[in-house]
């Protein structure tokens, strides 16, 4: 089984650029941090992205959406689906970035 998501987790671009983890809910811990749901990550900062600004290009600044498979329905924190390290999504950069779970922020609890 996959790993519940945290806020300790390190979730970046496929350009370097990591996700500002600001969960929504501080009720439901793994490890001692809060999980992160559904809908928790949609507008999340994206701070170091390296693609280059131009006529062309923008640089990720922003979680535009994540993709399905990237939470366990079944399992659910205040009401939403919680976050499991299979996560990916779509970020804002031109051409659209995607995102992606390099650490969970936790290594106890499965979903």
């Amino acid at each position: 089984m996959p790993l519940v998501v945290n806020s300790n987790a390190r979730i970046m671009c496929t350009h370097g650029g990591q996700v500002q983890l600001i969960p929504k809910q501080t009720t439901v811990l793994a490890e001692g941090a809060p999980v992160m749901r559904e809908t928790d990550l949609i507008g999340a900062p994206i701070l170091g992205c390296t693609v280059v600004p131009s006529a062309g290009s923008k640089p990720c600044l922003t979680v535009i959406s994540t993709l399905p498979g990237g939470s366990n329905p079944q399992v659910t924190a205040v009401g939403l689906p919680v976050h499991i390290q299979t996560l990916s999504g779509i970020t804002d950069g031109v051409p659209p970035g995607t995102i992606s779970v390099v650490y969970p922020g936790q290594s106890t609890v499965n979903a």
